[in-house]
């Protein structure tokens, strides 16, 4: 059952309710990484080198510090980004992240997203991008201020969220996106 939440680059994004879905769908040893992955918006690669590197991660801020070496772009210009506003219980979910399985190699986690899309009932499937397309989608469509979501994501503002503009989320889904984000400690009312 298809909802056409899918981004201009035809990235699938999720509701809070296929999320919790697809959640459901994945098996607990990969879940950490998947629900990681979410909450922080990282691209894969920066989840991969952040699994090597958990010094990244500040508990007693609880936020995640990531210099320049740890995000993807080659044309990165911020010496380092920081990725705060995490939940309360995300020192949990890290060290659970840390204690799993290594976040495997981008083509067997899209084999597996894929799998695991079907077993959810979740068309289109998602992909590695529906992580952090989904976590910036709810973020901008519940007025967190673009500023905020462009440096924590690690964004040009000038292209950034020009993928989310189509998205159109329904009343129902907008509470449930408000309400998740300020669970995640994301949307602070």
């Amino acid at each position: 059952m298809e909802n056409g939440l899918v981004t201009a680059d035809g990235t699938k994004v999720l509701t809070v309710e296929e999320y919790d879905r697809f959640v459901q769908a994945v098996p607990n040893k990969f879940r950490p990484i998947f629900e990681v992955n979410v909450i922080t918006g990282l691209r894969y690669i920066e989840l991969q080198r952040l699994y090597k590197n958990p010094g990244w991660y500040f508990q007693d801020r609880n936020q995640i510090i990531l210099p320049k070496e740890a995000q993807k772009k080659v044309k990165q210009k911020a010496p380092k980004r920081i990725i705060d506003k995490l939940p309360s219980t995300f020192p949990c979910l890290f060290n659970a992240f840390l204690d799993g399985r290594r976040p495997p190699e981008r083509t067997t986690w899209w084999d597996n997203l894929s799998r695991w899309s079907e077993r959810a009932r979740i068309e289109p499937k998602v992909s590695p991008k529906t992580p952090r397309k989904t976590i910036e989608s709810w973020m901008l469509k519940a007025g967190i201020p673009e500023i905020e979501i462009y440096s924590r994501q690690g964004h040009d503002p000038i292209t950034s969220l020009m993928h989310y503009q189509s998205l159109s989320f329904t009343d129902y889904e907008m509470r449930d996106i408000e309400k998740r984000l300020t669970e995640w400690g994301i949307l602070r009312k």
